[in-house]
């Protein structure tokens, strides 16, 4: 699962489209900001964590991994459309070696756009990909 993650760290800040929106703003495992202090959280962002992880057993070794992938801003819902973009870009059917991990699939398992409730001027997209590995 950690490769995975800094699998995607890595594909993400290496793509030109996203970066451009977000900056070096990409960061793993869930944020637990205060309502009082969001007003200084880095937006655009993306934040992301292993929402499950199985392993089968056949082949051996081999783990089902999804990923939540949280697209945040501050700006606008076309720029959270266009990171959206750029983020399936970027990931979609990607097949490499992290370290260990040999990550051979993996795919847009979903996506939903969130109502930040109290926060009229916060755009959030939850996206999770599936993948495949063999470690």
């Amino acid at each position: 699962m950690l490769e995975i993650l800094q699998n995607f760290v890595n594909v993400l800040t290496a793509a030109p489209t996203v970066t451009a929106i977000v900056g070096t703003n990409i960061f793993v495992g869930p944020v637990d900001i205060v309502m009082e202090k969001q007003s200084e959280l880095l937006y655009p962002q993306i934040t992301m964590f292993v929402v499950s992880e199985v392993q089968r057993s056949n082949p051996l070794n081999t783990r089902d991994t999804h990923v939540q992938i949280d697209l945040w801003s501050r700006n606008s819902q076309l720029e959270i459309e266009n990171l959206y973009e750029a983020v399936i870009a970027a990931l979609s059917y990607e097949t490499t070696n992290q370290n260990t991990a040999h990550i051979f699939w993996q795919r847009l398992g979903g996506a939903t756009d969130l109502n930040e409730g109290g926060t009229k001027r916060t755009w959030h997209r939850a996206i999770t990909f599936v993948c495949w590995s063999v470690k």
